[in-house]
């Protein structure tokens, strides 16, 4: 229990220092990257809050590598951990106890890249419309909390499931009209929606009900295709993707998990979602990557310049194997669950294989 104690205050401490040091380091270089930017004090000030919960995501795994490395070279420097060993705590003992102790990093980023900072988009997503009010834009949006992308034009709502960027397609678009008494007059329903030209579409499948406004019974009518006059561009369209990293994450499953039904390709959301599964699970393999070091516990053979190294190369590696690989999911070339899942399940067996080697060879 004494053992276990100083094992887990260590790595704690060495925990807390990383995450000070880093939290430091990468504040002062945006806040000094944002002044030099020429930007007003308040405006960087808010571009680093928005930016802080993504920087930290990336910042959480590093950290783990550290703390696990640091805190057993302390341990190694003080001739604690040959005791520690010798005294019967075996190596699967320590994998055990620091795996344990990295699950609160675990919960912190999932906490983090699931909640907070799909909240900071929010509220960044609500500075840019209001920015963009100020400018004289008149679109507006809504969440996507019922599966589907709301806008808001200067004289009708519109809906849409789906927008394909490469084809410049809209899936399942409805537009709502109502006059300058905000009445609805006309709703038109269309299984898709191409972009012509500017100001231009054309809908197929479509579904029109008029006279909404009048006393009489509306009319529905059938056309194969329509041509319709829309004032969004594809841009506009493109930036109400961008409302899906608002969406926390059973919200983001649900939705998914709906879009998914229509027969849509949604790789691309797919890993966005389970980015946050796997970025969290690496907290867990990059604080036991380390540990290999209780096989070689003598104090000599470590130093502060090898751990160093040893932590810039395996965060280079993995983060280079790691965007590279999530690259081509977005592409379509592979399957999103291999995109996201590969290079972590690499890494981590990389740990089981080095624990079993050395173990036997201890042995």
């Amino acid at each position: 229990m004494i053992i276990s104690r100083l094992i887990v205050k260590s790595w704690f401490k060495s925990l807390f220092a990383a995450v000070a040091v880093f939290f430091l380091l990468i504040s002062t270089a945006e806040l000094i990257n944002g002044f030099l930017g020429g930007k007003e004090a308040s405006k960087v000030f808010l571009e680093y809050a928005f930016d802080l919960p993504e920087l930290m995501g990336k910042m959480f795994p590093i950290c783990c590598l550290i703390a696990s490395l640091f805190s057993l070279n302390n341990l190694k420097g003080h001739s604690e951990l040959i005791a520690i060993l010798a005294a019967g705590y075996s190596s699967f003992k320590i994998y055990t106890l620091i795996g344990l102790c990295s699950l609160f990093m675990v919960a912190s980023q999932f906490l983090l890249l699931g909640y907070i900072e799909p909240y900071s988009n929010k509220v960044e997503r609500l500075e840019f419309q209001k920015s963009k009010k100020s400018e004289g834009k008149y679109l507006t949006r809504s969440s996507l909390e019922g599966g589907k992308f709301w806008y808001k034009s200067h004289d009708y709502f519109a809906s849409f499931a789906y927008f394909d960027r490469h084809n410049l397609l809209l899936k399942d678009l409805k537009v709502y009209y109502f006059n300058d008494r905000h009445i609805s007059t006309k709703i038109i329903s269309a299984g898709t929606a191409k972009f012509l030209s500017p100001g231009k579409w054309d809908l197929s499948e479509v579904s029109e009900l008029t006279s909404l406004s009048d006393s009489s019974f509306p009319i529905r009518g059938q056309k194969p295709r329509l041509e319709l006059n829309l004032a969004e561009t594809p841009e506009d369209f493109g930036e109400f993707e961008a409302d899906l990293t608002t969406l926390s994450f059973f919200k983001l499953a649900n939705f998914v998990t709906r879009l998914s039904r229509t027969g849509i390709n949604v790789s691309e959301y797919q890993i966005l979602l389970l980015n946050k599964i796997f970025l969290s699970l690496v907290c867990l393999i990059f604080s036991l990557i380390p540990v290999s070091t209780i096989f070689n516990p003598n104090r000599r053979s470590s130093s502060f310049g090898k751990n160093v190294v040893l932590t810039l190369l395996v965060s280079i590696v993995f983060w280079v194997l790691y965007s590279s690989s999530v690259a081509f999911g977005n592409s379509g070339k592979v399957s999103p669950l291999i995109a996201t899942g590969t290079v972590p399940f690499c890494f981590m067996l990389i740990v089981v294989v080095t624990f079993l080697k050395n173990r036997k060879l201890a042995i």
